[in-house]
């Protein structure tokens, strides 16, 4: 198993998301405010109002689905077992099994756009592969965890 002289290995989160995030933002959050505004100002008109109100939403939306993802996500494997980034602790000895979330792709084509690594108590562990910068390394560690491996459609 690639464990460090630590025994332990980092998954690598890619900066992807967050910078794409906060592009959207600044999009998104002034043209919202700037349509709400108007909607006011124009004596409570629904239309502005609405426009303002599903933008500011959606990007709230967005924000929970960034960060839902970011702390269900693998921060590292040791030989004890998995840490999340929100700091909660899985041990082996609970690992139940490895299950491959795919989609298919327009012509057929399957990909994994998350795995999620289950514990016995139904909690679980999330890798999401354009999030993780040291995939590969990582994909190759789950690949060799002695346990059931699955795939679903999702």
């Amino acid at each position: 198993m690639p464990l460090n002289e630590m025994n332990r290995l980092d998954v690598k989160l890619s900066k992807l998301p967050l910078i794409l995030t906060i592009l959207l933002g600044l999009f998104f959050v002034p043209v919202g405010l700037m349509s709400v505004m108007n909607g006011i100002l124009k004596g409570f008109e629904v239309v502005p109002l609405g426009i303002g109100f599903m933008l500011l939403i959606s990007f709230a939306a967005v924000i929970w689905l960034v960060r839902r993802g970011q702390v269900r996500s693998v921060k590292y494997f040791s030989d004890e077992g998995v840490e999340r980034n929100d700091e909660r602790k899985f041990a082996w000895a609970d690992l139940n099994r490895v299950v491959d979330q795919i989609r298919i792709r327009p012509g057929g084509m399957k990909v994994i756009w998350r795995t999620e690594i289950q514990f016995k108590n139904g909690e679980s562990a999330w890798l999401i592969p354009p999030k993780v910068s040291n995939y590969a390394e990582v994909v190759e560690y789950v690949r060799k965890l002695q346990c059931e491996h699955t795939e679903v459609n999702a």
